[in-house]
Protein backbone atom coordinates (compact mmCIF):
# COMPACT_ATOMS: atom_id res chain seq x y z
CA UNK A 1 0.00 0.00 0.00
CA UNK A 2 1.49 3.36 -0.96
CA UNK A 3 1.40 6.58 1.04
CA UNK A 4 -1.37 8.09 -1.12
CA UNK A 5 -3.66 5.15 -0.28
CA UNK A 6 -2.83 5.47 3.41
CA UNK A 7 -3.60 9.21 3.34
CA UNK A 8 -6.99 8.46 1.75
CA UNK A 9 -7.76 5.95 4.48
CA UNK A 10 -6.78 8.43 7.21
CA UNK A 11 -9.02 11.08 5.59
CA UNK A 12 -11.97 8.65 5.49
CA UNK A 13 -11.37 7.73 9.13
CA UNK A 14 -11.36 11.40 10.17
CA UNK A 15 -14.40 12.35 8.05
CA UNK A 16 -16.51 9.47 9.38
CA UNK A 17 -15.36 9.34 12.98
CA UNK A 18 -13.67 5.97 12.56
CA UNK A 19 -11.21 5.39 15.39
CA UNK A 20 -9.54 2.17 14.29
CA UNK A 21 -9.25 0.44 10.93
CA UNK A 22 -7.54 -2.79 9.92
CA UNK A 23 -7.25 -3.93 6.30
CA UNK A 24 -5.62 -6.91 4.67
CA UNK A 25 -5.13 -7.74 1.02
CA UNK A 26 -2.69 -9.73 -1.10
CA UNK A 27 -0.04 -7.03 -0.61
CA UNK A 28 -0.12 -7.13 3.17
CA UNK A 29 -1.92 -5.92 6.25
CA UNK A 30 -2.30 -2.43 7.77
CA UNK A 31 -3.82 -1.25 11.04
CA UNK A 32 -4.55 2.44 11.59
CA UNK A 33 -5.56 3.98 14.93
CA UNK A 34 -6.43 7.67 15.16
CA UNK A 35 -4.46 9.69 17.70
CA UNK A 36 -6.51 11.74 20.16
CA UNK A 37 -9.65 9.64 19.72
CA UNK A 38 -10.54 9.94 23.40
CA UNK A 39 -10.41 13.75 23.16
CA UNK A 40 -12.94 13.90 20.33
CA UNK A 41 -15.42 11.64 22.10
CA UNK A 42 -15.09 8.65 19.79
CA UNK A 43 -14.26 6.38 22.71
CA UNK A 44 -16.82 7.77 25.14
CA UNK A 45 -18.43 5.17 27.35
CA UNK A 46 -21.94 4.09 26.40
CA UNK A 47 -24.21 3.87 29.44
CA UNK A 48 -26.02 0.58 29.79
CA UNK A 49 -29.55 0.55 31.20
CA UNK A 50 -29.96 -1.04 34.63
CA UNK A 51 -30.50 -4.79 34.43
CA UNK A 52 -33.80 -6.16 35.61
CA UNK A 53 -33.80 -9.39 37.60
CA UNK A 54 -34.43 -11.77 35.99
CA UNK A 55 -33.74 -10.29 32.58
CA UNK A 56 -34.38 -11.73 29.14
CA UNK A 57 -33.12 -8.62 27.40
CA UNK A 58 -30.89 -8.99 24.36
CA UNK A 59 -28.27 -6.34 23.60
CA UNK A 60 -27.71 -5.71 19.89
CA UNK A 61 -24.08 -4.74 19.33
CA UNK A 62 -22.26 -3.14 16.43
CA UNK A 63 -20.66 -5.64 14.05
CA UNK A 64 -18.24 -2.97 12.77
CA UNK A 65 -16.67 0.42 13.28
CA UNK A 66 -18.58 3.27 11.64
CA UNK A 67 -21.26 5.93 12.08
CA UNK A 68 -24.63 4.96 13.61
CA UNK A 69 -27.83 6.24 12.00
CA UNK A 70 -31.32 5.52 13.33
CA UNK A 71 -32.73 5.91 9.79
CA UNK A 72 -31.51 5.29 6.26
CA UNK A 73 -29.21 8.31 6.56
CA UNK A 74 -28.38 11.33 8.72
CA UNK A 75 -31.69 13.14 8.14
CA UNK A 76 -33.99 10.16 7.47
CA UNK A 77 -36.83 9.11 9.77
CA UNK A 78 -35.83 6.49 12.36
CA UNK A 79 -36.52 2.83 11.57
CA UNK A 80 -37.67 2.12 15.15
CA UNK A 81 -38.42 3.88 18.43
CA UNK A 82 -38.38 2.74 22.03
CA UNK A 83 -41.46 0.64 22.74
CA UNK A 84 -41.84 -0.58 19.14
CA UNK A 85 -42.45 -4.27 18.46
CA UNK A 86 -40.03 -5.47 15.78
CA UNK A 87 -40.01 -8.68 13.78
CA UNK A 88 -37.04 -10.92 13.02
CA UNK A 89 -35.17 -9.43 10.07
CA UNK A 90 -36.59 -5.92 10.55
CA UNK A 91 -33.99 -3.17 10.15
CA UNK A 92 -33.17 -1.38 13.41
CA UNK A 93 -30.50 1.04 12.15
CA UNK A 94 -27.67 1.43 9.69
CA UNK A 95 -23.96 1.83 10.21
CA UNK A 96 -22.01 3.72 7.58
CA UNK A 97 -18.41 2.62 7.13
CA UNK A 98 -16.21 3.91 4.34
CA UNK A 99 -19.20 5.22 2.37
CA UNK A 100 -20.96 1.83 2.58
CA UNK A 101 -24.27 1.63 4.44
CA UNK A 102 -24.81 -1.60 6.40
CA UNK A 103 -28.25 -2.50 7.73
CA UNK A 104 -28.47 -3.92 11.26
CA UNK A 105 -31.57 -6.08 11.73
CA UNK A 106 -33.31 -7.74 14.66
CA UNK A 107 -32.56 -11.46 15.09
CA UNK A 108 -35.92 -12.20 16.69
CA UNK A 109 -39.34 -10.72 17.35
CA UNK A 110 -38.89 -8.30 20.26
CA UNK A 111 -39.82 -5.00 21.87
CA UNK A 112 -37.27 -2.18 21.67
CA UNK A 113 -36.49 -1.34 25.32
CA UNK A 114 -33.62 1.06 24.74
CA UNK A 115 -31.66 2.87 22.04
CA UNK A 116 -28.17 3.39 23.40
CA UNK A 117 -26.48 5.52 20.71
CA UNK A 118 -27.24 9.00 19.45
CA UNK A 119 -27.99 9.48 15.76
CA UNK A 120 -24.79 10.27 13.86
CA UNK A 121 -22.50 9.06 16.64
CA UNK A 122 -19.37 7.02 15.88
CA UNK A 123 -19.47 3.42 17.12
CA UNK A 124 -16.80 0.80 17.53
CA UNK A 125 -16.94 -2.94 16.98
CA UNK A 126 -18.97 -4.52 19.80
CA UNK A 127 -20.52 -1.26 21.02
CA UNK A 128 -24.04 -1.78 22.42
CA UNK A 129 -26.69 -0.22 20.15
CA UNK A 130 -30.10 -1.48 21.32
CA UNK A 131 -31.69 -3.37 24.19
CA UNK A 132 -34.47 -5.70 23.00
CA UNK A 133 -36.96 -7.73 25.03
CA UNK A 134 -37.78 -10.90 23.06
CA UNK A 135 -41.52 -11.40 22.62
Amino acid sequence: MDIAEIRKLVRVMRDHGIVELELQDRRGKIRLVRDGAARDGARAAVPMPPAAAPTRDVVVTSPMVGTFYRGAGPDAAPFVAEGDLVEAGQVLCVIEAMKLVNEIAADTRATVRGILVANGAPVEYGAPLFVLDPA
